[in-house]
């Protein structure tokens, strides 16, 4: 008890005292009945109920000194998840725990809507090995000093029974980036499941009715090429791959808000570390660590086909501009003199950006940086190069400027008639 509450306490058992008709100021009664010891007794009975001169000083937070950071968090990114906050402040040097976290963001977090509660439907669970759940979902970043707004594409997968997941970034969500998202995903797992389900997506079902499905033609043939069988969901069901449908909104709640980020590649790599720390840790619903059960789950997944298959979805065919750049993810990159080839394959491998021939020989090497749209090749021309290059069929002859060119409509005293005689012509 407080100070104040134990001086409050023996007041009212000295007036109880006094209506007995014993002694309120008997030292020894009030100690046996306020359970307080005879000096404080007595000190209060002498000097009464003195505040502290010196309260002392208060006891910063673990979190002042990144309370910054939060309201930057707060305010430019509308992000109020706890636990996306916490492991971004993990990685600052934040020595606290997550509930200190959790009670300040709680102060600041707008109140939530409830939405209408969904039809209820029963959880389908698979074997190992069984089936993965894919998706597209769509985020929205900022760029620039105006702050404009972009938007990216984000391949997700999980497998079914071990709940673990894989996430890449595109921009945007075409076919071959859809083969990129899978192999890629396919060897994080390190093995392909008996069957994908996924959505409706054009870039995987040409025509469905209710008799017949026809796939894609290119997709079909990835199909055989990685062994796998492809279920889709039910039209306007998504609640039927539910698992991928809760993997895209937690990321858009957990990864993505506030994340600051260079290049796709740079969030790509941050992308993996996200992965490998959410599946090390227990999920919510099976109980266990997907890592941990991937490791059963992989003995019953069929193996990765050659390198060779992998390789012709990951390294994508680009066309050869005619001063030898190449445009890939909204960027254009040089490539020695030396290639003559008319289309080259390019293919993203961490933060490097790597082109080769039809030979397969490697003929650039770049690694982009923020807000540079272009990059030359060291060897991009050859030495004999004189900044000069006539487009090829062309016939035209060119122009010389002299040092002084005198035009009768450019002297410094010019009138309308000297124009029209200039011209040829009549005013």
């Amino acid at each position: 008890m407080s100070r104040r509450s134990n001086y409050t306490m023996l007041t009212q058992v000295q007036l109880k005292l006094e209506a007995e008709g014993k002694d309120p100021n008997n030292i020894s009664l009030l100690s046996r009945e306020t359970n307080l010891s005879r000096p404080t007794v007595r000190k209060y009975l002498n000097e009464g109920f003195v505040e502290h001169k010196n309260t002392g000083k208060k006891k910063g937070s673990l979190l002042d000194p990144f309370k910054e950071f939060l309201q930057e968090q707060f305010t430019e990114y509308r992000n109020y998840n706890s636990k996306a906050l916490f492991m971004r402040l993990v990685e600052q040097g934040y020595t606290g725990g997550i509930t200190i976290l959790r009670e300040y963001v709680r102060k600041f977090r707008p109140p939530r809507v409830s939405p209408t509660a969904p039809a209820r439907t029963m959880r389908f669970e698979t074997q190992l090995g069984e089936q993965a759940q894919m998706d597209w979902g769509f985020v929205h970043y900022r760029v620039g000093k105006r702050k404009k707004l972009k938007q990216l594409a984000c391949f997700v997968m999980i497998l079914g029974a071990s709940r673990t997941r894989y996430v890449e970034f595109f921009t945007s969500a075409r076919q071959e980036n859809l083969f990129i998202g899978m192999t890629n995903a396919f060897r994080y797992f390190g093995g392909v499941p008996r069957a994908v389900l996924t959505d409706n997506m054009k870039s995987v079902v040409q025509n469905r009715n209710k008799i017949q499905i026809t796939f894609n033609g290119k997709f079909e043939y990835f199909m055989a090429e990685y062994g796998f069988n492809t279920i889709l969901c039910r039209i306007q069901a998504p609640e039927t791959k539910g698992k991928v449908e809760r993997l895209v909104h937690f990321i858009k709640n957990n990864f993505f808000p506030g994340r600051t980020f260079v290049t796709m590649a740079d969030l790509n790599v941050q992308s993996i570390s996200w992965c490998d720390f959410v599946n090390n840790e227990e999920h919510g619903t099976t109980g266990r660590i997907p890592f941990e059960v991937l490791e059963e789950e992989r003995e019953h997944l069929r193996p990765l086909p050659e390198s060779k298959t992998m390789d012709q979805y990951l390294w994508l065919k680009r066309a050869v501009s005619y001063d030898g750049m190449v445009s890939y993810e909204g960027k254009r990159y040089g490539i020695a003199h030396s290639c003559t080839s008319k289309t080259v394959k390019v293919r993203r491998d961490g933060p490097t950006i790597f082109i080769i021939d039809e030979k397969g020989e490697l003929v650039g090497e770049h690694t982009p940086v923020p807000e540079q749209k272009m990059y030359l090749h060291p060897q991009q021309f050859d030495e004999n190069y004189n900044g000069f290059r006539r487009p090829a069929g062309s016939n035209y002859g060119i122009a010389v400027q002299k040092e002084e060119v005198e035009t009768p409509f450019l002297s410094e005293v010019s009138t309308l008639s000297e124009y029209d005689d200039a011209v040829g012509g009549t005013f």
